[in-house]
Formats: structure tokens, sequence, C-alpha cells
């Protein structure tokens, strides 16, 4: 049987650590996701989030358990957040480290970008290839494969393996000069090396 939030509010104003271990389960997921629609960044949400449970505790006692928990929570966290926004506006090194924060998730947002630009165009340049250069350059290069293995799977010799590969290289090369700007080109073609 489950224990209702009024049972357990009951319980938590009494002491009962059990009870507020039972809330803190409950309710910690949406009240994160909560914070971290506002603050944008994991680690101040959850900060914001302990503060919440801290002061759950301390007023445990004047809570009104037939009002429900939920409503009390959600007023501390939306509290708690404004209160958190404010001291980031008002304090250089933290606002720093937020900036900082927010810098490195854009960057990993725009590389991320980037990774998926050339992925496509490495698959364009990889599906403009001729079939046995094609299968080669999956064996050792998507698959891992030493040539000598890619040359016992194709049944085909180990030079013959290093001439598609060759072949691809360039063609794949050429692919991205044709394909995209030429700073992102360089970069690609330092990658497939």
């Amino acid at each position: 049987m489950t224990v209702t939030d009024i049972e357990l509010c009951e319980r938590m104003k009494r002491g009962d650590i059990d009870a507020y271990r039972q809330i803190y389960d409950r309710y910690h997921s949406q009240l994160y996701y909560y914070a971290l629609r506002f603050l944008k960044m994991p680690e101040l949400a959850e900060d914001v989030i302990h503060d919440v449970f801290l002061k759950l505790w301390e007023i445990r006692e004047q809570l009104k358990p037939e009002f429900g928990i939920v409503g009390y929570l959600y007023k501390i966290s939306r509290n708690q957040v404004f209160k958190l926004i404010k001291k980031i506006s008002t304090e250089a090194e933290l606002r720093s480290k937020v900036i900082g924060i927010i810098e490195e998730q854009c960057i990993e947002a725009e590389a991320n970008l980037q990774w998926n630009e050339y992925a496509q165009l490495l698959g364009g340049a990889i599906d403009q290839l001729p079939p046995q250069c094609k299968k080669v350059f999956n064996l050792c290069r998507q698959e891992g494969k030493t040539y000598d293995e890619a040359a016992q799977i194709l049944g085909i010799s180990k030079h013959t393996v290093k001439e598609h590969m060759m072949t691809a290289m360039k063609n794949i090369k050429k692919y991205f000069r044709q394909n995209a700007d030429i700073v992102f080109s360089l970069l690609l073609i330092e990658l497939l090396k």
C-alpha cells in the first residue's frame, strides 16, 4: 500500500527521517528538472534541490499536512532558484563560473554539430566510392580490420586492399574538397589520417 503525501508529511513533521527520505525519493527528480528549466546547468540545479530539501527539513514543524507537500516543495524550489539567480548576478566569481559552464556547453554543442556534419559528409563520400573500395574502406576504417583481415574476408591480396584504401582515401579527400568549406575540409582530411 502506497503511503500518501499527507501521511508522510505528518510523520516528517514529527521528525521521522524515513518519511523525509520517501518524500525526497518521490519528488527529487521532478524538482531537479523544474530547477534545470530555469538554470540550464545540472550542477546548479542539483545544488538548488539540495537546498530545497534542507529547507524542507528545517521548516517541517510548520507544515500543514492537509495542504500536501507538493506545493511547499515547488514554492521552496522557485524561491531557491530566484535566490541563486540573484546571487549569480551579484557575485563576480560565481558569474564567471556560470559563464564558463555556458561557454563550455556552447562549444560542446558546436562540436557535436560539426561532428554530425562530418559524419554526413563522410557518409556521402563513402557512398560515392566504387563498390570494392567501399567494402575495403568499411572493413578497415569502420570495423577496424587490418589489411590482412580485410584481404582474407574479401578473398583478395593485402596489396590490393592497400591499393583500394589509397583510392578510397584519395576519392574521399576529393569529395571533401568539393563539398565542404576549406577549413572544414582540412580538418576532415586530418581526421582521416
